[in-house]
């Protein structure tokens, strides 16, 4: 029919079909015969394959059902498992469905096709599903073998089912075990087919389309941009197309399902394949081509740059017009107009606007110009295309302009920076309908915040609220950014307040919101008290609170405003009752000594007296509960006391809210009074009291209708997680429970957050990884993600011993960021401490600078992961940089951890005793106390660093006692026997000092019968370790891993290879370490047993250890056998 670009056009139905076999069946070569095919007026052949996928249709299902996994399942799936899976929510629907269904019953298996049919009849497209998925669990989840007609009704019920916006993965896999069974397909069941892919394919291609539109106008990433353009819906119909050609089963394919498919591949420009359907369409029975099909295939060359086919396509559709179905002729015109601009010729589109279609009498309307536009503009001619737009607008003969053609001039404009023009443009948009321009709108205004015109990109986010868009909070972030970039930092939190009123009108705004997490965050930018204190009491009215450095920085602000009288005088007339209680909302959110909160607490107090400002009533109990907490008696007692004056007005309120409670009333009530019980509950807990605090809240407070306060409840949790009574933060959970779910709306969200995040983290924390992930689930569930702290505690209770646990720290790390969680102090040390035993030093400082910009103070624990991660790399010039740093930090705590560490570094990776006993010093002077890990480090560095001083080393059992009150371990004595055995070759005084052990009473531990048995071993005296084992095992004491590691090695270098493997094959799969492996391997290599060396290499893989320390044992092998 039609030429390409003068290229012979391809066709070859045996090809096709070959590749079809190969998708559908066992792989078979396939015979390229080319063959000569009418097609309308002109003929063409073909010698080359089709342009659709080889990737198997099985393999894009599983593709397709991969993207249906949500970001929080794969981010923590692969932690281990304790018992039961942890299925996260959000995997993806068709997931919730096969869970859904596998509860069901399975019937028998020759009453499937009955009940199929029957649901069919009734045309319950459930009922169907369900049976067959019923049928499928009786046969053990394996294709049943069913009839044409009733595979038939299940792949229609499946197509009706099918969701927008969602994969077709259910249909083609129901397709996938008809073909498993060779049950063969009707002509009916390959039109749904076609159908539902055709209609998934126009679907991601639209949406990929917008997608591709915000990333050129946001700069924004799309996580799954790529898993929609992989989906390769068109390729899929094609194929199918082709086996139901091959099978002479067409019949149910009318005209609709041809343009369908025409329709898909034009957009492509995919001319061969495109022209095979159209000669089906030709020579079919049930269908033929109507004006549709003449627009898809001018569309089809247009885009396939093809203007000479385009040509002949038109002359034959003006040939066969007359009988062609009625029609309106304006589409074809259209798409003529559409095929030229497409290809690019601007010219020639405006040709048929002006003469064409004029000469033909055809209706011109504004449609064809504005492709024309669109054109021109994409092309960037816009002399053309402002030309075109006057000539609309001055000629009353040619069709006005509308929204669509104002909107793309103004997106064009905007992308061109030209701010002359814009506006007037903008205006003229404004004078129509606006419902569909929210994209072109949006570009204007990114335009302008980008580009310094913040106040007109205010406007038009404005504009658009006004004609009921919501506001995207990427695009209000960037309009409050552009006035921060102009450094108006007054008008940014004036525009901030504009924003936050417009996104709330479409959005819930919470803790999780970018937009609250961006407005909290300008906070540390403000230079005076007034916009700090406004975007907080912005952010109060969804219970949004400060971060500890918006805290800090609002009272520092404070501070600064006090001490200036005549600001403080100015300043102070428009402080209420509200701003005092956001400046006490920040000294609790501060991180603060309880020094410092009580002084502060106290300070604030007295300004309200001096303001004649009044507490609010809650204020009495939180501020106490918050001393108590503390152990602060006197400044509890004290608050008593200067708070005396407005008890009575407590009391008062007290009793006016219990005239109104009603114990059946739908949702409980936050009172004055359940505040103070809920104090006095916290309070039997501070007394380890937890039966009495939880017959407060039981009987008290939630018997009476009343809501406790979830930070009280939060409290309570956590100190009976400290007690290690898990059953009490249990018991309080259930106390809660239900009245926090009766709460509406942002106080529901708020209370449950709070305790399904305190559970998570007690459960965490006493080593209970499955309940964890429960109430991680139950959050997910209610729309919420684990906070900062609950993250950490996850993060520490998921070891994983076979994987690297970096991977799991950087993908908590990466949920936490893509869900705009706060981090906490807590959470950064879990990640850092977990990068640091990586050695994954680079991430680890990183992270330490970032939290440090984001104004989260690193504490002794943080420097001591930093400083580890440092040693462990051996950079011993940042390691000492960062332990400088952390000594005279403001608010540095010294712990011993990390002074042991620095000694422990110059004592086994760089040994250098002179500097071992500078930190051993150093922490005297801060007042430290010496750990049995020090003094063993100690023990180390007399006697295994060079000049030896076993005498100093001894002497140190004896020191440990007398000045620091330490009793000697195990692990004390150990370290004497590995240094006078394994060191220095002396077996007598090892020996010596293990008797010298068991004399004072110290009983023999695991590591020190490693020690003793290292010493025999390392000296080749097997016969007396063998001995000592038996000794051993006689006490009761287990073996591990590292002393059956010693054995193995210690006969491979005897040569009793057969004993080495008897040890190696009685110790079970979970206890042997990847150490064992290589000492097993490392035998049989001296040996001269390199392939059984080889299995062991293969056994590590088995166990999913590392590839870097599987890779360790096979460079020990190869440079054995050079």
């Amino acid at each position: 029919m039609y030429g390409v670009k003068g290229t012979s056009t391809i066709l070859n139905t045996v090809a096709r079909q070959g590749v079809l076999t190969k998708q559908f069946t066992a792989p078979k070569s396939t015979a390229f015969l080319a063959r000569q095919v009418s097609a309308g007026k002109l003929s063409y052949t073909t010698t080359r394959p089709t342009q659709f996928s080889q990737k198997s249709i099985q393999q894009q299902q599983q593709d397709q059902t991969d993207l249906n996994t949500t970001t929080s399942a794969s981010t923590l799936s692969h932690f281990p498992q304790q018992q039961s899976t942890w299925k996260t929510v959000g995997s993806s629907g068709l997931n919730k469905n096969q869970n859904k269904y596998k509860a069901i019953e399975p019937i028998e298996p020759d009453q499937i096709d009955l009940r199929i049919l029957e649901a069919a009849q009734r045309n319950d497209s459930i009922a169907v599903v369900k049976a067959f998925k019923q049928g499928k669990s009786a046969l053990g989840n394996t294709p049943p073998s069913l009839s044409t007609q009733t595979y038939e009704a299940v792949i229609t019920a499946y197509g009706k089912l099918h969701k927008a916006n969602q994969p077709i993965t259910p249909l083609l896999n129901a397709y996938q075990d008809m073909v498993a069974t060779g049950t063969p397909p009707s002509s009916k069941t390959y039109a749904t087919l076609i159908r539902s892919l055709c209609s998934r394919a126009h679907e991601v291609q639209m949406t990929t389309n917008m997608l591709h539109r915000k990333i050129a106008r946001t700069g924004a990433t799309v996580d799954n941009l790529g898993d929609l353009e992989s989906e390769k819906n068109m390729e899929q119909a094609l194929a199918i197309f082709i086996q139901a050609v091959k099978d002479q089963r067409t019949q149910a394919f009318d005209t609709d399902l041809y343009n369908r498919l025409l329709h898909g591949l034009a957009s492509r420009g995919n001319t061969e394949d495109a022209l095979y359907i159209y000669e089906h369409l030709e020579s079919a029975r049930n269908a033929q081509p109507n004006s549709l099909t003449f627009v898809n295939l001018m569309s089809l060359f247009g885009n396939a740059g093809d203007l000479k086919a385009v040509q002949e396509c038109f002359l034959e559709y003006k040939s066969m017009r007359d009988t062609l179905p009625q029609h309106n002729p304006v589409k074809i015109y259209n798409a003529l107009v559409f095929a030229h601009a497409n290809a690019g010729d601007i010219k020639g589109a405006l040709d048929v606007v002006e003469n064409v279609m004029v000469k033909d009498q055809v209706p011109v309307t504004i449609v064809p110009y504005n492709k024309i536009l669109r054109r021109a503009c994409h092309d960037n001619q816009m002399e053309t295309a402002e030309s075109i737009i006057a000539k609309l607008e001055s000629d009353v003969s040619l069709p006005k302009p509308d929204e669509n053609t104002y909107a793309t001039i103004l997106s064009a404009l905007s992308r061109q920076l030209d701010f002359d023009k814009a506006p007037k443009v903008y205006q003229n948009l404004l004078k129509h309908d606006l419902s569909k321009q929210y994209g072109h709108l949006a570009d204007y205004a990114y335009a302008c915040s980008n580009h310094h015109r913040p106040d007109e990109a205010l406007k038009v986010i404005q504009d658009m609220s006004k004609h009921g868009f919501d506001l995207n909070d990427n695009l209000g972030e960037a309009v409050v950014n552009s006035y921060l970039k102009e450094n108006r930092v007054e008008d940014a939190v004036a525009a901030l307040n504009t924003v936050i009123s417009l996104y709330a009108k479409h959005h819930i705004v919470n803790n999780q919101s970018s937009i609250a997490k961006m407005a909290v965050d300008m906070v540390p930018q403000c230079k005076d008290f007034g916009s700090a204190l406004s975007i907080l009491q912005c952010m109060s009215v969804y219970a949004i609170h400060p971060t500890p450095l918006a805290s800090r920085t609002l009272l520092k602000l404070y501070k600064e405003v006090k001490s200036d009288p005549d600001q403080w005088k100015q300043v102070s007339t428009g402080l209420s009752t509200q701003s005092y209680r956001i400046l006490y909302d920040a000294v609790f959110r501060n991180e603060n000594y309880p020094t410092d909160f009580c002084t502060m607490a106290f300070e604030l107090l007295e300004d309200m007296n001096r303001l004649n400002l009044a507490p609010d009533n809650g204020l009495y109990v939180r501020v106490m509960s918050r001393m108590k907490k503390y152990r602060a008696t006197e400044a509890v007692e004290r608050w008593k006391k200067v708070m005396a004056p407005y008890i009575s007005t407590i009391q008062d309120q007290i009793e006016l809210e219990n005239k109104f409670i009603n114990s059946k009333q739908v949702e409980p009530l936050a009172t004055t009074d359940s505040d103070l019980l809920s104090s006095v509950a916290v309070d039997a807990c501070l007394r380890g009291e937890f039966d009495s605090a939880i017959n407060v809240l039981k009987n008290q407070i939630v018997k009476d209708g009343k809501c406790p306060t979830p930070e009280a409840v939060r409290d309570m949790i956590q100190l009976s997680t400290k007690a290690g009574r898990l059953d009490y933060a249990q018991n309080i959970y259930e106390c809660v429970r239900e009245p926090y779910n009766r709460l509406i709306g942002g106080r529901r969200l708020r209370a449950i957050s709070i305790i399904y995040n305190s559970m998570l983290i007690a459960h965490a924390r006493k080593g209970d990884l499955n309940s964890a992930k429960e109430f991680y689930d139950t959050l997910r569930k209610n729309g919420l993600y684990p906070d900062g702290d609950a993250y950490g505690s996850l993060l520490s209770c998921s070891s994983n011993e076979t994987t690297d646990e970096s991977t799991d720290a950087l993908a908590i790390y990466k949920e936490v960021k893509k869900h705009n969680v706060r981090p906490t102090v807590y959470l950064y040390n879990v990640i850092l401490s977990k990068l640091a035993k990586c050695r994954k030093v680079d991430p680890v400082l990183q992270l330490f600078e970032e939290m440090k910009t984001f104004g989260i103070t690193p504490n002794s624990i943080t420097y001591a992961s930093v400083i580890s991660a440092c040693i462990r790399c051996s950079s011993e010039s940042r390691a000492e940089h960062y332990f400088d740093e952390m000594i005279h930090a403001p608010r540095f705590q010294p712990r011993i951890g990390v002074f042991n560490s620095m000694i422990q570094y110059y004592v086994q990776q760089n040994p250098d005793r002179e500097k071992a006993l500078e930190y051993y010093n150093l922490l005297k002077k801060f007042n430290l106390k010496p750990s049995q890990h020090t003094y063993r480090l100690l023990m180390e560095a007399y006697a295994n660093i060079p000049a030896y001083d076993m005498l100093s080393a001894h002497k140190l059992l004896t020191d440990m006692k007398k000045h620091d009150g330490l009793q000697p371990t195990p692990d004390h004595y150990a370290t004497l026997i590995r240094s006078y055995g394994c060191l220095h070759r002396d077996v007598q005084s090892a020996l010596a000092v293990y008797n010298d052990m068991k004399k004072t009473g110290v009983q023999p531990n695991e590591i020190v019968y490693q020690a003793m048995l290292n010493t025999y071993i390392d000296n080749n005296d097997m016969s007396h370790a063998e001995e000592l084992y038996k000794e051993m095992a006689d006490q009761g004491t287990k073996t591990s891993a590292y002393i059956e590691n010693l054995f193995i090695t210690g006969y491979g270098n005897q040569k009793e290879l057969e004993k080495a493997e008897n040890v190696f094959k009685k110790m079970s799969e979970y206890k042997k370490e990847p150490s064992t492996y290589e000492a097993m391997a490392k035998a049989y290599v001296e040996n001269g047993q390199t392939e059984l060396a080889n299995n062991v290499v293969e056994q590590m893989r088995a166990r999913d250890f590392p590839p870097k320390v599987v890779q360790g044992v096979i460079q020990l092998i190869n440079q054995a056998t050079k």
